[in-house]
């Protein structure tokens, strides 16, 4: 029987490895089993104002809570050979994945899947997937932005998602709604993702295709398709090479537009995996500005959480924003602009990889 551990975390500030709560709701199809919460004493107690205001917490409530190494024994129970799901599951994994970092633990490796992207694929009539909107359209009343709260929110959308679906597990309801597993590791996430449409259309249609799909129009020019895949390959060969040193570790970075031909989601994502830490916008811990190229898949990120990107909607962002730089920077804050080819070069064997020479 599959085993899935509905997961939420808060954030003391904007770093990923900053928790300061934790709700955990295991359901076995389709029932909830157990709910569990944490008040986490993060190891630096910086609180930002701006993420108190949203959840509530500070310092003075986790003073005398554990810290994230002195309750791992018992999440990691929870979570040995559990499927993690969260709303927005790549903010949350990121959090679980750093904070095992920051305390030197080596986590078991586990599968991930997003109640977002289920959201997206069964309540189609929604213009918002946030888990508020979702609450709303299912009247499920809640508090929202307390851990446990969270978490059996969104234990309740998956729920509901596999009523409607008629699936008698997670993998059924993967299969009927087109959704691919992402993976979490102590060092590197791989995000959940849906399979479009028109490809679970044509799987259903010809099970066993006879014939390879073109990957080339008649001109030589590669198809969309090609294309994405090709970028995905370009950047798992950059990051094999950057395993050992990751070289945004530490660094806090801003990104606009994408990088080497990747969707925004995957550019975000190979980011994370060099080590940074992405932000929505410019503060006072950017280290730099990172200057994408526009992509045909580029849109408004579709995570409600602090890594949320309004700058992929704006009119003008390169302007806008190095207007921001040039101002801080007059301040004595040292962040810096760099273009794709700037940050390829500080990887190893970045530029040649792109290149195509490695």
């Amino acid at each position: 029987m599959t085993r899935m551990a509905v997961l939420d975390f808060e954030t003391a500030n904007h770093q990923p490895g900053s928790a300061c709560q934790l709700g955990i709701v295991m359901v076995e199809p389709w029932r909830i089993v157990s709910e569990h919460q944490w008040l986490i004493r993060p190891q630096r107690m910086f609180f930002s104002p701006r993420c108190v205001a949203v959840h509530g917490i500070t310092p003075r409530d986790v003073l005398d809570s554990p810290t994230w190494d002195q309750i791992w024994s018992e999440v990691a129970s929870l979570l040995d050979g559990a499927i993690v799901i969260a709303h927005n599951a790549g903010f949350d994994a990121n959090v679980l994945s750093s904070t095992c970092q920051i305390y030197d633990i080596a986590m078991q490796p586990v599968d991930l899947q997003c109640t977002r992207l289920i959201s997206k694929r069964t309540f189609t009539s929604l213009r918002s997937h946030a888990l508020a909107n979702v609450a709303e359209h299912l009247e499920v009343q809640f508090r929202h932005h307390d851990a446990l709260e969270d978490a059996r929110t969104s234990a309740t959308i998956l729920m509901r998602a596999a009523e409607r679906a008629g699936a008698e597990d997670l993998d059924q309801l993967e299969d009927r709604l087109g959704l691919i597993r992402g993976r979490v590791w102590t060092d590197r996430i791989r995000q959940p993702r849906t399979v479009r449409r028109s490809r679970m259309e044509s799987l259903v249609a010809e099970p066993e295709p006879r014939y390879e799909p073109r990957s080339f129009r008649i001109d030589g020019v590669p198809t969309r398709s090609a294309a994405v895949r090709q970028s995905r390959l370009r950047a798992d060969e950059i990051l094999s090479h950057s395993k050992e040193a990751k070289p945004l570790s530490g660094k806090n970075v801003v990104l606009i537009h994408s990088l080497l031909g990747l969707d925004r989601e995957d550019s975000l994502s190979f980011l994370s995996q060099l080590g940074a830490t992405v932000q929505s916008h410019l503060n006072l811990q950017t280290n730099y500005l990172i200057l994408g190229v526009p992509s045909a898949t580029d849109g408004p990120s579709e995570n409600g959480s602090s890594t949320t990107f309004s700058l992929a909607r704006d009119t003008n962002p390169i302007d806008r924003n190095l207007e921001e730089v040039s101002r801080r920077q007059s301040e004595g804050q040292p962040v810096r602009v760099i273009s794709q080819r700037q940050l390829l070069a500080m990887i190893p064997s970045g530029l040649a990889t792109a290149r195509g020479d490695v």
